[in-house]
């Protein structure tokens, strides 16, 4: 448990901005911290003491934290807070900076463990990832995201595409897209051919299925993450979030909860960003979007606000049993 004055400015923010006990409850629950072990009955001093116990205690504290900058995203308290709780390894030791150039007294710092400085090959690698990245329609209504992979494979969750009729009636729009001219470019539809592959797993809400034509030479395939990869920090989410253009969420991006068969995460989706791929730092598709809302908490209490994702090694299955 994390304590000194930062632990005390942080308590006396959060009781300024969260003073009500129902409120706690409510961030307690989004972070999916069961609420049993808090007295909700004191002062809100107190509570907020309680409330961070209960969040150490559970390894929570970096996801309540997130949920409180995703709603005061200029709280510069909490952001540094949300920051600290995020570097759980030690801090590499600082290299003497030269003569001339800002040094470790000075304004340029890490704000934690892991440096959010990126190559900007990570910007052009990621556009060049979305490039795989489509619209699943038919001719009524858009249904979800979905994504190629190796083969000429469209990856999408289960109950996007649930069985081969709805395959064979949806298309693939691939460059749906706003450019840098603010216009929007509608992009090129491609049938399915669920005749001749397809799979789905209801259990795990996943559906792969052939595209009717070669695409990957065009429009590329995504790469997925290796089996026994460690779940990441943070997803990124590339999708078509009620049917529209191409959209990519980067902003409070945090993984809160990871096991074999659920990846909880704070990156935004919204209907129609079902069977998004969710990247890693490596642009590697690490888990499958499927759902948001209050879902099911990891520890079967309550629930919890956030969104969800199939981790990636149920989708290597269904692909291979695609296989000639």
């Amino acid at each position: 448990m994390q304590g000194g004055p930062e632990q005390a400015a942080l308590i006396a923010r959060l009781t300024e901005l969260y003073p009500e006990a129902r409120t706690v409850r409510r961030l307690m629950q989004m972070s999916g911290i069961p609420t049993g072990m808090v007295d909700f009955g004191g002062g809100a001093l107190d509570l907020w003491h309680a409330t961070l116990r209960e969040a150490d205690n559970r390894g929570k504290r970096a996801g309540l934290l997130t949920v409180m900058v995703g709603e005061f995203p200029d709280d510069e308290l909490l952001r540094r807070a949300l920051a600290r709780a995020l570097d759980v390894p030690a801090a590499p030791a600082a290299t003497p900076a030269p003569p001339g150039v800002g040094s470790a007294d000075g304004a340029e710092k890490l704000m934690g463990a892991q440096s959010t400085l990126l190559p900007l090959a990570f910007l052009e690698s990621g556009l060049r990832a979305a490039g795989a990245v489509g619209l699943l329609r038919n001719d009524v209504e858009a249904l979800g995201t979905g994504f190629l992979a190796a083969g000429d494979l469209v990856v999408t969750a289960g109950h996007v595409l649930p069985d081969k009729a709805a395959a064979e009636s949806a298309r693939l729009v691939l460059g749906y897209q706003e450019g840098l001219d603010g216009e929007i470019d509608g992009g090129t539809s491609y049938a399915l051919a669920p005749d001749l592959g397809f799979a789905t797993s209801e259990r795990h809400d996943l559906t792969v299925v052939r595209a009717r034509e070669p695409l990957t030479e065009r429009w590329g395939a995504l790469t997925l993450a290796p089996p026994g990869v460690s779940a990441p920090k943070r997803v990124n989410i590339v999708q078509h979030p009620g049917g529209a253009p191409k959209k990519i969420a980067l902003y409070h991006n945090v993984v809160s909860y990871a096991d074999e068969h659920r990846l909880l995460y704070f990156t935004d989706t919204l209907p129609g960003s079902s069977g998004s791929p969710a990247f890693d730092e490596r642009w590697r598709v690490v888990a499958v979007h499927r759902a948001g809302g209050h879902l099911p908490a990891p520890d079967g209490a309550g629930h919890v606000y956030s969104n969800e994702g199939v981790p990636v090694r149920w989708l290597t299955g269904l692909i291979a049993s695609l296989a000639p």
